[in-house]
């Protein structure tokens, strides 16, 4: 038995490492929101909190613009050509000019809208900081690291970041009239480590930056339009949430219910990493049954890991929030139902839907999904139920489940599991 877990476990010896590094990343990444999320919670207050929420929800909107699918489509054209440098350095420089492109172009339209929107929730200088979101997202290379295989990377660079947001929210922040802050040196610590992961890609790596005839950039254009597409309307659906809580009940609750949906993702984090890991491995060998293994193994950790944490959802909240935000405990065991199902929903999709090559399915299962949220959404507004919190938590729930269902429908309909 030793000697088979051995052997399985040198024969995924890249994929083990990968997992390792994105591990270590997680456990550290679990650990600053526990050390810096009471403190400013109690700093900020939970309105302040909200509004930086609030605020980050707004540009997240960008973000997907900005991003452009390519954290998949890159990803993948990187791994298939991580052994030719001429073919790598066209994929590279294609992706810097377009994410550029669209970042100036964010920039632009965020300037116009607060421009014209003579009154937004906050100061409008709060929306320009945390565009450092954006930023981070159009320099630092995921999907170039993800490609190659070397999550050593992603962990030491994101672990650099955060280290520097760590040492100064603690040195920086004393008041609630000092909540701009936040944003800032969330900016710096990812400028800094965007910055040496450009030292890595063209000085230590040598990949080279080329000026990419047009015809080139249309193409990886049009190769991630599709995925972009699912990336507007996954972020609609999970995040007008926010944008509705913040306009028909308050920041403060904002901060509620981001407290829930935090605590549901610090449970989602192994399974992002794993499928992080997974991916570039299953886009190149196809083997579904390797997938399906470790699938399966995911969804029994996870099941146990939720009914292990329902009974002391109070505590954790208290922990967190303090007694100020004890209302999120209701919400975190709405949303933890979801759990479960997210977790076997984004595998699929991820490394089933996606790594096939059928992103065009992965768009529709979105669309269908996120249509029914928008029936949902305007059945609350109707009923008057906009202004009670919990309702959005169990939209999540209905919106996961009803996802989750139409992707087994689509795997099984095109058979990619054979």
């Amino acid at each position: 038995m030793l000697e088979k877990v051995k052997k399985a476990l040198y024969n995924h010896k890249v994929l083990v490492q990968n997992f390792s590094y994105l591990s270590a990343l997680q456990v550290f990444n679990l650990l600053i929101p526990l050390i810096t999320y009471p403190y400013l919670i109690r700093v900020l207050g939970k309105d302040n909190y909200g509004l930086i929420v609030f605020a980050q929800t707004v540009i997240n909107y960008l973000l997907v613009i900005v991003n452009f699918g390519f954290n998949i489509s890159a990803t993948k054209e990187v791994s298939i050509h991580r052994n030719n440098s001429k073919k790598l350095s066209e994929i590279v420089s294609s992706v810097y000019l377009i994410k550029s492109i669209l970042f100036i172009l964010c920039l632009i339209t965020l300037s116009i809208v607060l421009y014209i929107i003579p009154e937004v929730k906050g100061p409008k200088i709060l929306y320009f900081l945390v565009m450092w979101i954006c930023l981070y997202d159009l320099i630092f290379p995921i999907w170039y690291f993800q490609g190659i295989e070397k999550m050593q990377y992603i962990t030491i660079l994101t672990l650099t970041s955060r280290v520097t947001f760590l040492i100064f929210i603690f040195i920086l922040v004393k008041s609630q009239s000092q909540f701009l802050r936040v944003p800032i040196i969330n900016g710096i610590g990812a400028i800094i480590a965007g910055t040496i992961s450009l030292y890595i890609v063209f000085i230590k790596h040598k990949v080279k930056f080329i000026l990419v005839p047009i015809s080139t950039l249309s193409k990886y254009f049009k190769e991630s339009f599709v995925l972009f597409s699912t990336n507007v309307i996954m972020t609609f659906k999970d995040k007008t949430n926010i944008l509705l809580i913040g306009t028909f009940i308050g920041t403060g609750a904002v901060a509620e219910f981001d407290l829930a949906v935090k605590i549901k993702d610090l449970l989602f984090i192994p399974i992002n990493l794993l499928n992080q890991a997974l991916y570039p491995k299953i886009s190149k060998e196809r083997n579904m049954k390797f997938m399906l293994k470790v699938l399966k193994l995911a969804f029994l950790g996870i099941v146990a890991i939720t009914i292990i944490l329902f009974p002391f959802v109070d505590k954790i909240v208290l922990l967190l929030g303090g007694n100020e935000l004890i209302n999120s405990a209701h919400l975190t065991r709405i949303i933890l139902i979801s759990v479960p199902i997210i977790v076997i929903s984004f595998t699929l999709a991820t490394n089933c839907i996606n790594a096939l090559g059928y992103y065009k399915l992965r768009f529709k299962s979105m669309l269908i999904t996120t249509c029914l949220y928008f029936v949902l959404i305007g059945v609350g507004i109707l009923s008057g139920w906009e202004t009670k919190i919990a309702f959005y938590a169990y939209v999540i729930v209905i919106g996961y489940a009803a996802e989750f269902l139409y992707r087994l429908h689509l795997i099984h309909k095109y058979q990619m599991l054979k």
